[in-house]
């Protein structure tokens, strides 16, 4: 069964809800693979998104407004030595096939990594003592839902013969200072940790993420139960379940008590 054709068809969404045709709310812990951690609608977003495009700079031509995302990125790693940025993930991996003169396919990037490794993926609000510095490259999972979200490579070669950057439309640029500097304001805040509410032998939770245990029609089961208690998880199991940052207790009862019903079966 192909989990994805039953995702439900979304007309519009708002924090961590999004709404089907039907007008049935669902509480998302897939959030765009971890793109939308902040929600589907970014804080300020929209005041970004306008004020660039009065000033009809829309057009990927070079602009001060990539050194702003560079600013912000070294706040946010400042152990770094540089950073690119890419249209999207197949620029940024041909990028490093070339520089590393053989492929270097994705998988090769270590999620949820335990210790430092030529190619790795990190994720906000894990508290980690792993050194991000020790990493040949990594890959930050930012809060930009959408396919259209640039991709940042962090590389820790001062003299590194990777291709330069992509020149990006300002207005993707200023959408993505914002989104960094909001991902900054929650770190420092302590928000978005996760909870013990979800506490459960069906996963294994690190901070806010869900790696699930159950493989094939084990998940794809609990898949279908939870879109009936209004919970969207992720649609492969391979992909880690995202606790939102705001949800209310009620919003999770229903979902929470059908999981309890797999503990005999999966685990004690």
């Amino acid at each position: 069964m192909v989990i994805k054709n039953l995702i439900p068809e979304i007309k519009r969404s708002r924090g961590y809800f999004i709404y089907d045709t039907r007008g049935v709310r669902y509480l998302d812990f897939y959030q765009d693979s971890g793109r939308a951690i902040l929600g589907h609608r970014l804080e300020g977003i929209t005041r970004v998104v306008k004020s660039t495009v009065a000033r009809g700079i829309t057009a990927a031509y070079p602009s001060v407004y990539m050194n702003r995302i560079g600013r912000e990125l070294n706040l946010l790693f400042p152990d770094v030595a540089s950073f690119r940025v890419y249209r999207n993930l197949e620029r940024a991996m041909a990028a490093i096939s070339v520089s590393e003169g053989c492929d270097i396919p994705i998988s090769d990037f270590i999620d949820f990594p335990s210790t430092e490794s030529p190619f790795g993926i990190w994720r906000p609000f894990l508290n980690t003592s792993i050194n991000w510095s020790g990493f040949k490259y990594f890959i930050p999972i930012l809060p930009f839902p959408g396919d259209f979200g640039p991709v940042v490579l962090a590389v820790n070669e001062k003299d590194s013969s990777l291709a330069p950057s992509d020149n990006l439309s300002p207005m993707i640029c200023d959408m993505m200072v914002k989104s960094i500097s909001s991902l900054i304001k929650h770190i420092k805040n302590g928000n978005c940790v996760g909870g013990s509410d979800f506490e459960s032998p069906l996963w294994d939770r690190v901070g806010p993420y869900l790696r699930f245990r159950l493989k094939g029609n084990d998940y794809s089961n609990l898949y279908k139960k939870a879109l009936t208690h209004s919970v969207l998880l992720p649609p492969e199991p391979g992909l880690p379940g995202i606790i939102p940052c705001n949800y209310e207790p009620g919003q999770i009862k229903g979902f929470m008590k059908m999981v309890g019903e797999y503990r005999s079966e999966y685990g004690s």
